[in-house]
């Protein structure tokens, strides 16, 4: 949990008399949770995304890649009838199969990090800086990670995969792309076409990245303009 986690800066605890078992963010990233969402689809990482992890990074065990999840923490389980796919997450449990709290991560230290790593890279000339507080971070994950020596666009590229990987399921991914007007690709992995409806790419700049105003807005207002479809 969040209490007592000095990773944490900002997390929501939900209170058992205040769940909503469907509108909780556990409802949909938690592995163990018994809802036809986790069953039938549960959450999993890139294929491509989880080799790139080193083996000695302890964040590797945050996904299974059997997907036969034999080591669980101590009193969670995941119901029987529930799918089984390989890169399947262990890094989110809900409360119990019944119960779908978990504590929510708003800000946590490492983001702090790698949002600094990030801007100094970005401002050209300060690789060494962005260097050192990527390795701050990364190094309390991956005894063996060194100290990086990448420059320019190779180190950019290096935050950002450590900023996949540390945030995965957090919710920034989406807006990653988005800001940096990257392309979505689905390609070469592990993901399953009937699951992602078969949308393997999305344009950067595409119209899918604008979502459409709602309805009722459009009728409430006669001025209102829709987004492109």
């Amino acid at each position: 949990g969040s209490e007592g986690n000095g990773e944490y800066m900002w997390a929501t605890q939900i209170a058992e008399d205040q769940t909503d078992k469907w509108g909780n963010y556990g409802a949909y990233v938690s592995r163990n949770l018994s809802s036809s969402s986790i069953r039938k689809n549960p959450r999993s990482i890139s294929s491509l995304l989880y080799n790139t992890i080193s083996p000695t990074d302890v964040r590797k065990l945050l996904w299974d890649p059997t997907g036969d999840h034999l080591n669980l923490p101590p009193g969670i389980e995941i119901v029987a009838s529930a799918a089984r796919f390989p890169y399947t997450n262990q890094k989110f449990f809900s409360v119990s199969t019944g119960d779908s709290r978990l504590d929510v991560p708003n800000m946590r230290v490492s983001e702090m990090y790698l949002i600094e790593a990030e801007a100094l890279a970005r401002q050209g000339g300060n690789d060494a800086n962005a260097a050192a507080a990527l390795f701050t971070m990364a190094v309390e994950r991956d005894p063996s990670y060194t100290l990086s020596t990448n420059t320019g666009q190779a180190l950019i590229d290096e935050i950002m995969l450590q900023r996949r990987v540390e945030l995965w399921g957090e919710g920034f991914r989406w807006f990653d792309l988005k800001r940096l007007n990257l392309p979505l690709d689905r390609n070469g992995a592990n993901h399953k076409g009937s699951i992602i409806r078969n949308l393997w790419d999305v344009p950067a700049g595409d119209n899918m990245w604008v979502s459409l105003i709602p309805q009722n807005e459009m009728d409430a207002n006669e001025n209102m303009v829709q987004n492109p479809l």
